[in-house]
Protein backbone atom coordinates (compact mmCIF):
# COMPACT_ATOMS: atom_id res chain seq x y z
CA UNK A 1 0.00 0.00 0.00
CA UNK A 2 1.50 3.32 -1.04
CA UNK A 3 2.16 5.83 1.69
CA UNK A 4 -0.04 8.91 1.74
CA UNK A 5 1.35 12.15 3.21
CA UNK A 6 -1.09 14.69 4.57
CA UNK A 7 -1.28 17.87 2.50
CA UNK A 8 -1.53 19.82 5.75
CA UNK A 9 1.80 18.34 6.88
CA UNK A 10 3.41 19.25 3.56
CA UNK A 11 2.25 22.86 3.86
CA UNK A 12 3.60 23.11 7.43
CA UNK A 13 6.91 21.69 6.19
CA UNK A 14 6.99 24.26 3.36
CA UNK A 15 6.34 27.08 5.85
CA UNK A 16 9.26 25.95 8.04
CA UNK A 17 11.58 25.61 5.02
CA UNK A 18 10.47 29.04 3.77
CA UNK A 19 11.22 30.63 7.16
CA UNK A 20 14.68 29.04 7.39
CA UNK A 21 15.68 29.82 3.80
CA UNK A 22 14.18 33.33 4.03
CA UNK A 23 16.19 34.09 7.16
CA UNK A 24 19.46 32.73 5.71
CA UNK A 25 19.07 34.49 2.36
CA UNK A 26 17.84 37.74 3.93
CA UNK A 27 20.61 37.86 6.53
CA UNK A 28 23.25 37.06 3.91
CA UNK A 29 21.94 39.74 1.54
CA UNK A 30 21.80 42.42 4.26
CA UNK A 31 25.26 41.56 5.60
CA UNK A 32 26.71 41.64 2.07
CA UNK A 33 25.15 45.04 1.49
CA UNK A 34 26.45 46.36 4.79
CA UNK A 35 29.98 45.23 4.01
CA UNK A 36 29.97 47.12 0.71
CA UNK A 37 31.37 50.71 0.55
CA UNK A 38 27.89 52.18 0.16
CA UNK A 39 26.59 50.10 3.04
CA UNK A 40 29.46 50.99 5.41
CA UNK A 41 29.15 54.71 4.73
CA UNK A 42 25.43 54.55 5.38
CA UNK A 43 25.95 52.60 8.62
CA UNK A 44 28.61 55.01 9.88
CA UNK A 45 26.43 58.00 9.10
CA UNK A 46 23.53 56.37 10.92
CA UNK A 47 25.75 55.50 13.90
CA UNK A 48 26.97 59.13 14.21
CA UNK A 49 23.42 60.43 14.09
CA UNK A 50 22.17 57.97 16.69
CA UNK A 51 25.13 58.59 18.98
CA UNK A 52 24.63 62.36 18.83
CA UNK A 53 20.87 62.09 19.30
CA UNK A 54 21.35 59.92 22.39
CA UNK A 55 24.09 62.23 23.73
CA UNK A 56 21.86 65.29 23.22
CA UNK A 57 19.07 63.52 25.07
CA UNK A 58 21.34 62.64 28.01
CA UNK A 59 22.69 66.20 28.22
CA UNK A 60 19.15 67.50 28.38
CA UNK A 61 18.00 64.90 30.95
CA UNK A 62 21.03 65.58 33.18
CA UNK A 63 20.31 69.31 32.93
CA UNK A 64 23.99 70.01 32.20
CA UNK A 65 23.09 73.52 31.13
CA UNK A 66 22.58 74.34 34.81
CA UNK A 67 26.25 73.59 35.56
CA UNK A 68 25.08 72.44 38.99
CA UNK A 69 26.99 69.34 40.07
CA UNK A 70 24.40 68.28 42.65
CA UNK A 71 21.57 68.41 40.13
CA UNK A 72 23.61 66.45 37.59
CA UNK A 73 24.54 63.75 40.14
CA UNK A 74 20.89 63.48 41.20
CA UNK A 75 19.74 63.21 37.58
CA UNK A 76 22.32 60.48 36.85
CA UNK A 77 20.57 58.35 39.49
CA UNK A 78 17.13 59.09 38.01
CA UNK A 79 18.04 58.34 34.40
CA UNK A 80 18.97 54.68 34.94
CA UNK A 81 15.49 53.44 33.86
CA UNK A 82 15.99 55.09 30.48
CA UNK A 83 19.46 53.60 30.14
CA UNK A 84 18.06 50.09 30.57
CA UNK A 85 15.68 50.65 27.64
CA UNK A 86 17.85 52.63 25.22
CA UNK A 87 21.30 52.47 23.69
CA UNK A 88 23.30 54.31 26.37
CA UNK A 89 25.01 51.86 28.64
CA UNK A 90 27.24 53.93 30.93
CA UNK A 91 27.47 57.53 32.26
CA UNK A 92 30.36 58.69 34.44
CA UNK A 93 30.70 62.01 36.29
CA UNK A 94 34.45 62.51 36.88
CA UNK A 95 36.91 65.14 38.09
CA UNK A 96 39.82 66.68 36.22
CA UNK A 97 41.96 63.55 36.78
CA UNK A 98 39.26 61.13 35.60
CA UNK A 99 38.37 59.92 39.10
CA UNK A 100 34.74 58.74 39.13
CA UNK A 101 32.50 60.77 41.39
CA UNK A 102 29.19 59.22 40.29
CA UNK A 103 28.16 56.61 37.70
CA UNK A 104 25.23 54.56 36.52
CA UNK A 105 24.65 50.92 37.52
CA UNK A 106 27.39 51.02 40.20
CA UNK A 107 29.86 49.45 37.79
CA UNK A 108 32.78 49.73 40.22
CA UNK A 109 34.93 51.79 37.82
CA UNK A 110 37.19 54.08 39.83
CA UNK A 111 38.88 56.17 37.14
CA UNK A 112 38.33 57.04 33.47
CA UNK A 113 41.02 57.96 30.93
CA UNK A 114 39.96 61.38 29.78
CA UNK A 115 42.56 61.65 27.02
CA UNK A 116 42.10 65.02 25.31
CA UNK A 117 39.31 65.71 27.82
CA UNK A 118 36.73 66.65 25.17
CA UNK A 119 36.14 64.50 22.08
CA UNK A 120 33.76 62.18 20.24
CA UNK A 121 34.92 58.68 19.23
CA UNK A 122 32.66 56.30 17.24
CA UNK A 123 33.57 52.78 16.13
CA UNK A 124 31.35 50.72 13.78
CA UNK A 125 31.43 46.92 13.54
CA UNK A 126 28.81 45.23 11.41
CA UNK A 127 25.46 46.74 12.33
CA UNK A 128 26.58 47.79 15.85
CA UNK A 129 28.49 50.82 17.02
CA UNK A 130 30.28 51.99 20.18
CA UNK A 131 30.70 55.69 20.88
CA UNK A 132 32.48 57.58 23.64
CA UNK A 133 31.71 61.25 24.32
CA UNK A 134 33.57 63.39 26.86
CA UNK A 135 31.73 66.60 27.71
CA UNK A 136 33.31 69.38 29.78
CA UNK A 137 31.05 70.72 32.54
CA UNK A 138 33.59 73.17 33.99
CA UNK A 139 37.35 73.36 34.56
CA UNK A 140 37.33 70.48 37.05
CA UNK A 141 34.34 68.30 36.09
CA UNK A 142 33.51 66.12 33.04
CA UNK A 143 30.70 63.81 31.97
CA UNK A 144 31.59 60.75 29.85
CA UNK A 145 28.84 58.97 27.93
CA UNK A 146 29.53 55.52 26.42
CA UNK A 147 26.86 54.32 23.95
CA UNK A 148 26.41 50.85 22.49
CA UNK A 149 23.69 50.24 19.90
CA UNK A 150 22.64 49.33 16.38
CA UNK A 151 23.58 51.50 13.43
CA UNK A 152 20.29 50.66 11.75
CA UNK A 153 17.10 49.06 13.07
CA UNK A 154 16.67 45.42 12.03
CA UNK A 155 13.16 46.25 10.80
CA UNK A 156 14.53 46.14 7.26
CA UNK A 157 15.83 42.61 7.87
CA UNK A 158 12.43 41.59 9.24
CA UNK A 159 10.63 43.01 6.22
CA UNK A 160 13.04 41.29 3.83
CA UNK A 161 12.68 38.02 5.74
CA UNK A 162 8.87 38.13 5.62
CA UNK A 163 8.89 38.96 1.91
CA UNK A 164 11.36 36.15 1.16
CA UNK A 165 9.32 33.68 3.26
CA UNK A 166 6.20 34.48 1.22
CA UNK A 167 8.04 34.25 -2.11
CA UNK A 168 9.76 30.94 -1.24
CA UNK A 169 6.50 29.47 0.12
CA UNK A 170 4.64 30.43 -3.07
CA UNK A 171 7.39 28.83 -5.17
CA UNK A 172 7.23 25.62 -3.11
CA UNK A 173 3.43 25.32 -3.32
CA UNK A 174 3.15 26.53 -6.93
CA UNK A 175 3.30 22.93 -8.21
CA UNK A 176 0.40 21.92 -5.98
CA UNK A 177 -1.61 25.00 -6.99
CA UNK A 178 -1.05 24.29 -10.70
CA UNK A 179 -2.05 20.67 -10.09
CA UNK A 180 -5.29 21.75 -8.38
CA UNK A 181 -6.06 24.05 -11.32
CA UNK A 182 -5.38 21.18 -13.73
CA UNK A 183 -7.72 18.91 -11.74
CA UNK A 184 -10.44 21.59 -11.83
CA UNK A 185 -9.97 22.01 -15.60
CA UNK A 186 -10.24 18.26 -16.21
CA UNK A 187 -13.34 18.03 -14.02
CA UNK A 188 -15.00 20.73 -16.16
CA UNK A 189 -14.07 18.78 -19.30
CA UNK A 190 -15.57 15.60 -17.80
CA UNK A 191 -18.68 17.51 -16.73
CA UNK A 192 -19.19 18.58 -20.36
CA UNK A 193 -19.40 14.94 -21.41
CA UNK A 194 -15.85 13.86 -22.32
CA UNK A 195 -15.67 10.75 -20.13
CA UNK A 196 -12.35 9.70 -21.66
CA UNK A 197 -10.57 12.58 -19.93
CA UNK A 198 -8.39 11.56 -16.99
CA UNK A 199 -6.44 13.45 -14.32
CA UNK A 200 -2.71 12.75 -14.14
CA UNK A 201 -1.91 11.20 -10.75
CA UNK A 202 0.91 13.06 -8.97
CA UNK A 203 2.30 13.40 -5.46
CA UNK A 204 1.34 11.20 -2.52
CA UNK A 205 -1.22 13.18 -0.56
CA UNK A 206 -4.92 13.98 -0.55
CA UNK A 207 -4.59 15.49 -4.04
CA UNK A 208 -3.48 12.06 -5.26
CA UNK A 209 -6.55 10.46 -3.72
CA UNK A 210 -8.76 13.19 -5.20
CA UNK A 211 -7.33 12.59 -8.70
CA UNK A 212 -7.81 8.83 -8.38
CA UNK A 213 -11.40 9.30 -7.19
CA UNK A 214 -12.17 11.65 -10.10
CA UNK A 215 -10.72 9.13 -12.56
CA UNK A 216 -12.73 6.36 -10.91
CA UNK A 217 -15.89 8.50 -11.11
CA UNK A 218 -15.29 9.23 -14.81
CA UNK A 219 -14.74 5.53 -15.52
CA UNK A 220 -17.91 4.57 -13.65
CA UNK A 221 -19.96 7.23 -15.45
CA UNK A 222 -18.54 6.11 -18.80
CA UNK A 223 -19.43 2.48 -18.04
CA UNK A 224 -22.90 3.48 -16.86
CA UNK A 225 -23.39 5.55 -19.99
CA UNK A 226 -22.37 2.59 -22.15
CA UNK A 227 -24.65 0.35 -20.10
CA UNK A 228 -27.49 2.83 -20.53
CA UNK A 229 -27.05 2.83 -24.30
CA UNK A 230 -26.92 -0.96 -24.33
CA UNK A 231 -30.00 -1.04 -22.12
CA UNK A 232 -31.96 1.14 -24.54
CA UNK A 233 -30.77 -0.98 -27.47
CA UNK A 234 -31.86 -4.17 -25.73
CA UNK A 235 -35.22 -2.68 -24.77
CA UNK A 236 -35.80 -1.70 -28.39
CA UNK A 237 -34.91 -5.21 -29.52
CA UNK A 238 -37.00 -6.99 -26.87
CA UNK A 239 -40.02 -4.78 -27.58
CA UNK A 240 -39.68 -4.93 -31.36
CA UNK A 241 -39.59 -8.74 -31.55
CA UNK A 242 -43.02 -9.48 -29.99
CA UNK A 243 -44.52 -6.37 -31.59
CA UNK A 244 -43.37 -7.55 -35.02
CA UNK A 245 -44.95 -10.96 -34.38
CA UNK A 246 -48.22 -9.43 -33.15
CA UNK A 247 -48.42 -7.04 -36.10
CA UNK A 248 -47.58 -9.83 -38.54
CA UNK A 249 -50.27 -12.21 -37.30
CA UNK A 250 -52.79 -9.36 -36.97
CA UNK A 251 -52.17 -8.47 -40.59
CA UNK A 252 -52.66 -12.09 -41.64
CA UNK A 253 -55.95 -12.21 -39.73
CA UNK A 254 -57.05 -8.88 -41.20
CA UNK A 255 -56.31 -10.16 -44.70
CA UNK A 256 -57.93 -13.51 -43.85
CA UNK A 257 -54.79 -15.42 -44.74
CA UNK A 258 -55.75 -18.55 -42.85
CA UNK A 259 -57.20 -21.74 -44.23
CA UNK A 260 -59.51 -22.75 -41.38
CA UNK A 261 -60.73 -21.88 -37.89
CA UNK A 262 -58.01 -23.98 -36.26
CA UNK A 263 -55.29 -21.93 -37.95
CA UNK A 264 -57.09 -18.73 -36.96
CA UNK A 265 -57.17 -19.85 -33.34
CA UNK A 266 -53.43 -20.57 -33.52
CA UNK A 267 -52.78 -17.05 -34.83
CA UNK A 268 -54.88 -15.58 -32.01
CA UNK A 269 -53.06 -17.75 -29.48
CA UNK A 270 -49.67 -16.50 -30.71
CA UNK A 271 -50.87 -12.89 -30.56
CA UNK A 272 -52.20 -13.45 -27.03
CA UNK A 273 -48.99 -15.14 -25.87
CA UNK A 274 -46.77 -12.41 -27.32
CA UNK A 275 -49.06 -9.76 -25.84
CA UNK A 276 -48.78 -11.33 -22.39
CA UNK A 277 -44.99 -11.49 -22.79
CA UNK A 278 -44.96 -7.83 -23.85
CA UNK A 279 -47.04 -6.85 -20.81
CA UNK A 280 -44.68 -8.74 -18.49
CA UNK A 281 -41.72 -7.05 -20.17
CA UNK A 282 -43.20 -3.57 -19.75
CA UNK A 283 -44.17 -4.24 -16.12
CA UNK A 284 -40.61 -5.34 -15.37
CA UNK A 285 -39.21 -2.25 -17.10
CA UNK A 286 -41.57 -0.06 -15.10
CA UNK A 287 -40.74 -1.76 -11.79
CA UNK A 288 -37.02 -1.59 -12.45
CA UNK A 289 -37.24 2.12 -13.35
CA UNK A 290 -39.10 2.90 -10.12
CA UNK A 291 -36.71 0.86 -7.97
CA UNK A 292 -33.52 2.21 -9.54
CA UNK A 293 -34.71 5.82 -9.18
CA UNK A 294 -35.87 5.15 -5.59
CA UNK A 295 -39.29 6.41 -6.71
CA UNK A 296 -41.24 3.71 -4.95
CA UNK A 297 -43.30 3.75 -1.80
CA UNK A 298 -42.41 0.94 0.56
CA UNK A 299 -44.67 -0.33 3.32
CA UNK A 300 -42.06 -1.50 5.79
CA UNK A 301 -42.72 -3.74 8.75
CA UNK A 302 -41.00 -6.40 10.82
CA UNK A 303 -40.64 -9.58 8.73
CA UNK A 304 -40.05 -13.12 9.90
CA UNK A 305 -37.69 -14.28 7.12
CA UNK A 306 -38.16 -17.98 8.04
CA UNK A 307 -41.90 -17.72 7.68
CA UNK A 308 -41.66 -15.72 4.44
CA UNK A 309 -39.53 -18.47 2.85
CA UNK A 310 -41.88 -21.22 4.06
CA UNK A 311 -44.85 -19.43 2.45
CA UNK A 312 -42.97 -19.06 -0.85
CA UNK A 313 -42.02 -22.75 -0.90
CA UNK A 314 -45.49 -23.96 0.05
CA UNK A 315 -46.64 -26.09 -2.86
CA UNK A 316 -43.47 -25.46 -4.90
CA UNK A 317 -42.23 -29.05 -4.43
CA UNK A 318 -44.42 -30.07 -7.37
CA UNK A 319 -42.71 -27.52 -9.67
CA UNK A 320 -39.30 -28.90 -8.70
CA UNK A 321 -40.38 -32.53 -9.19
CA UNK A 322 -41.85 -31.75 -12.63
CA UNK A 323 -38.41 -30.48 -13.64
CA UNK A 324 -36.72 -33.54 -12.17
CA UNK A 325 -35.09 -31.50 -9.39
CA UNK A 326 -34.44 -32.43 -5.78
CA UNK A 327 -35.25 -29.64 -3.31
CA UNK A 328 -33.30 -29.31 -0.06
CA UNK A 329 -34.37 -26.64 2.44
CA UNK A 330 -32.07 -25.72 5.37
CA UNK A 331 -33.55 -22.93 7.47
CA UNK A 332 -32.02 -21.52 10.62
CA UNK A 333 -33.57 -23.14 13.71
CA UNK A 334 -34.07 -19.73 15.30
CA UNK A 335 -36.38 -17.24 13.60
CA UNK A 336 -34.56 -14.39 11.90
CA UNK A 337 -36.27 -11.01 11.63
CA UNK A 338 -35.63 -8.00 9.41
CA UNK A 339 -37.36 -4.71 8.70
CA UNK A 340 -38.63 -4.00 5.19
CA UNK A 341 -41.37 -4.25 2.60
CA UNK A 342 -42.62 -7.85 2.75
CA UNK A 343 -43.92 -7.82 -0.86
CA UNK A 344 -40.63 -6.59 -2.34
CA UNK A 345 -38.49 -8.95 -0.27
CA UNK A 346 -40.76 -11.87 -1.18
CA UNK A 347 -40.38 -10.90 -4.84
CA UNK A 348 -36.58 -10.96 -4.57
CA UNK A 349 -36.63 -14.39 -2.87
CA UNK A 350 -39.19 -15.73 -5.35
CA UNK A 351 -37.08 -14.58 -8.31
CA UNK A 352 -34.08 -16.61 -7.12
CA UNK A 353 -36.28 -19.65 -6.50
CA UNK A 354 -38.03 -19.44 -9.89
CA UNK A 355 -34.68 -19.00 -11.66
CA UNK A 356 -33.47 -22.18 -10.00
CA UNK A 357 -36.56 -24.03 -11.31
CA UNK A 358 -36.16 -22.63 -14.83
CA UNK A 359 -32.43 -22.96 -15.39
CA UNK A 360 -31.25 -25.89 -13.25
CA UNK A 361 -29.77 -28.96 -14.85
CA UNK A 362 -32.10 -32.00 -14.84
CA UNK A 363 -31.76 -34.54 -12.00
CA UNK A 364 -29.76 -32.06 -9.88
CA UNK A 365 -30.27 -30.71 -6.38
CA UNK A 366 -31.41 -27.20 -5.48
CA UNK A 367 -30.47 -26.13 -1.96
CA UNK A 368 -32.22 -23.24 -0.23
CA UNK A 369 -30.69 -21.96 3.01
CA UNK A 370 -31.26 -19.32 5.63
CA UNK A 371 -28.55 -18.56 8.16
CA UNK A 372 -27.16 -15.79 10.34
CA UNK A 373 -23.92 -14.11 9.36
CA UNK A 374 -21.98 -11.20 10.90
CA UNK A 375 -20.17 -8.89 8.48
CA UNK A 376 -18.27 -5.87 9.80
CA UNK A 377 -20.07 -6.17 13.15
CA UNK A 378 -23.51 -6.15 11.49
CA UNK A 379 -25.75 -9.20 11.79
CA UNK A 380 -27.46 -10.32 8.60
CA UNK A 381 -30.08 -12.89 7.79
CA UNK A 382 -28.61 -14.50 4.64
CA UNK A 383 -30.97 -16.26 2.20
CA UNK A 384 -29.19 -18.37 -0.42
CA UNK A 385 -30.14 -20.59 -3.37
CA UNK A 386 -27.68 -23.08 -4.84
CA UNK A 387 -28.29 -24.82 -8.15
CA UNK A 388 -26.37 -26.40 -11.03
CA UNK A 389 -27.27 -24.56 -14.26
CA UNK A 390 -27.80 -26.35 -17.56
CA UNK A 391 -24.84 -24.55 -19.12
CA UNK A 392 -21.53 -24.09 -17.38
CA UNK A 393 -21.01 -20.36 -16.74
CA UNK A 394 -17.58 -18.76 -16.53
CA UNK A 395 -16.63 -16.42 -13.68
CA UNK A 396 -16.97 -13.50 -16.11
CA UNK A 397 -20.51 -14.56 -17.02
CA UNK A 398 -21.41 -14.92 -13.35
CA UNK A 399 -20.30 -11.33 -12.76
CA UNK A 400 -22.67 -10.18 -15.52
CA UNK A 401 -25.75 -11.92 -14.10
CA UNK A 402 -26.94 -8.79 -12.26
CA UNK A 403 -26.48 -6.62 -15.35
CA UNK A 404 -29.67 -5.21 -16.83
CA UNK A 405 -31.13 -7.34 -19.63
CA UNK A 406 -28.24 -9.81 -19.50
CA UNK A 407 -29.31 -13.29 -20.61
CA UNK A 408 -27.23 -16.39 -20.94
CA UNK A 409 -27.75 -18.52 -24.04
CA UNK A 410 -30.10 -20.97 -22.32
CA UNK A 411 -32.06 -18.13 -20.73
CA UNK A 412 -32.83 -16.59 -24.12
CA UNK A 413 -34.81 -19.61 -25.13
CA UNK A 414 -36.87 -19.31 -21.94
CA UNK A 415 -38.07 -15.77 -22.65
CA UNK A 416 -38.29 -13.31 -19.79
CA UNK A 417 -37.21 -9.69 -19.60
CA UNK A 418 -33.68 -10.26 -18.36
CA UNK A 419 -34.40 -7.82 -15.53
CA UNK A 420 -35.20 -10.33 -12.78
CA UNK A 421 -31.81 -10.27 -11.04
CA UNK A 422 -31.39 -6.54 -11.69
CA UNK A 423 -34.75 -5.96 -9.96
CA UNK A 424 -33.61 -8.18 -7.08
CA UNK A 425 -30.48 -6.09 -6.78
CA UNK A 426 -32.45 -2.83 -6.63
CA UNK A 427 -34.84 -4.28 -4.02
CA UNK A 428 -31.92 -5.30 -1.84
CA UNK A 429 -30.32 -1.85 -2.25
CA UNK A 430 -33.57 -0.25 -1.05
CA UNK A 431 -33.21 -2.34 2.12
CA UNK A 432 -29.49 -1.60 2.64
CA UNK A 433 -28.61 -5.25 2.20
CA UNK A 434 -26.32 -7.10 -0.17
CA UNK A 435 -26.77 -9.51 -3.06
CA UNK A 436 -24.11 -11.55 -4.82
CA UNK A 437 -23.51 -14.68 -6.85
CA UNK A 438 -20.67 -17.12 -6.32
CA UNK A 439 -19.56 -19.97 -8.55
CA UNK A 440 -18.98 -23.19 -6.60
CA UNK A 441 -17.60 -26.03 -8.76
CA UNK A 442 -20.28 -26.63 -11.42
CA UNK A 443 -22.97 -24.76 -9.51
CA UNK A 444 -23.86 -21.18 -8.62
CA UNK A 445 -25.03 -19.92 -5.26
CA UNK A 446 -26.98 -16.68 -4.97
CA UNK A 447 -27.02 -14.77 -1.68
CA UNK A 448 -29.33 -12.06 -0.36
CA UNK A 449 -28.30 -10.51 2.96
CA UNK A 450 -30.76 -8.40 5.00
CA UNK A 451 -29.88 -6.60 8.21
CA UNK A 452 -31.20 -8.53 11.19
CA UNK A 453 -33.22 -6.94 13.98
CA UNK A 454 -33.58 -8.45 17.44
Amino acid sequence: MKRIFKLKGELIFFVIISMILGFIIGRTAVDTYRKSNIGMEKLKSSAIKRSRDNTSYIIKELDMASRDEKIIIENIKKIEDYLNKGYVQRIFFVDNDGVVIESTDNLGVKQIDLGSKQYEDIKVQGNTFTSKNIINLNENRYVTITTNGYCDDDFSIMEIWIALCIIIFLILVSGRVRYINRIAKNVRVIAKGDMTKRVDVKYKNELTQLAEDINYMAQEIMEQDASQKEFITNISHDLRTPLTTILGYSKMIEEKKYSNEEELERYVSVINRKGMYLRTLLEDFFDYAKLSSMDIKMDKEVININESIRQLLDGEEISFKEKGLELEVLLNSKSIYTYGDPMLIARAFENLISNAVKYSKGNSKVTIKLKEETIEEISYGVFSVYNIPRENLSDKEVDKLFKRLYKSDSARSKGGSGLGLAICQEIVKCHNGFIKAQKINDGIEFFIGLAEIH
